[in-house]
């Protein structure tokens, strides 16, 4: 019975490469099942809001512990998941999805004041004070607009400025995936990346860390570029290719 316990052991641990997901997977995954994209997508985007809504050192905190999730957690997970009877894409798409809903709960548990918040007392509220005769309040003034919001479609085309030219395309239209080059006049450089729509803002990054060194912007006819937090990312070579400013989308 010993032997055959210790026997088990050894192929369970033998087995345990297969379920690693390589990046070339990840992609191919990624094209090939909308599932898998929208829950990919979606964890892109609550990444996004965590990085610019997160002091610099929780989000360093945060940044390791979602490298490592990438490097084993997700295919210990999606292994665990696979064990119960589900297919390697519905597991991956499952641990994807958890990820994207545990990722708040775990920034939140880095916080400093998360860690030292002890219950207080509540405090007696005062009685009211008797509050004087007023004029009439004055009308409100109309709320601004809501920015638009775009759909992948509404943003494809060229745009141009005096430094360069951006050229945005669609990949996936149900996902809102879009690929964009930047080319830059005075020496002819290019440089393509992938990111996708969220409202009218495209981020150049994907939950596998390649890439997040721009973040586009778009209104009415035109893009804004801006570098984004280059010190934040490994060696982001974006300044390398990307001219910042405001691009106006030429006639078709």
């Amino acid at each position: 019975m010993k032997r055959f316990l210790a026997t088990l052991s050894l192929l369970l641990l033998l087995t345990v490469p297969a379920f690693s997901l390589s990046d070339s997977e990840y992609l191919r995954m990624r094209k090939s099942n909308a599932d898998f994209a929208r829950a990919d997508k979606r964890l892109n985007q609550v990444w996004a809001g965590l990085k610019k809504s997160l002091p610099k050192k929780v989000f360093a905190q945060l940044d390791k512990l979602q490298r490592e999730w990438v490097a084993s957690g997700r295919d210990d997970e999606a292994a665990a998941l696979m064990s119960d009877g589900y297919s390697r894409m519905e597991a991956y798409t499952m641990a994807t999805n958890d990820r994207a809903d545990s990722l708040p709960k775990i920034a939140e548990s880095l916080r400093p004041s998360a860690r030292a918040k002890t219950p207080q007392p509540p405090a007696e509220r005062p009685k009211p004070a008797r509050i004087p005769a007023q004029d009439p309040a004055p009308k409100p003034e109309p709320e601004p607009e809501a920015p638009a919001i775009f759909r992948a479609s509404d943003i494809e085309g060229e745009y141009q400025n005096d430094s360069g030219f951006v050229s945005v395309r669609i990949v996936d239209i149900n996902t809102d995936e879009v690929q964009v080059t930047f080319s830059r006049f005075k020496d002819g450089t290019h440089w393509t990346a992938k990111g996708w729509l969220d409202g009218n803002t495209l981020e150049l990054s994907d939950a596998n860390y390649s890439e997040c060194q721009a973040t586009l912007t778009f209104s009415a006819g035109t893009v804004k570029v801006d570098i984004t937090d280059t010190d934040d990312w490994n060696e982001a070579i974006a300044p390398d290719f990307v001219v910042e400013g405001t691009y106006r989308k030429l006639a078709n």
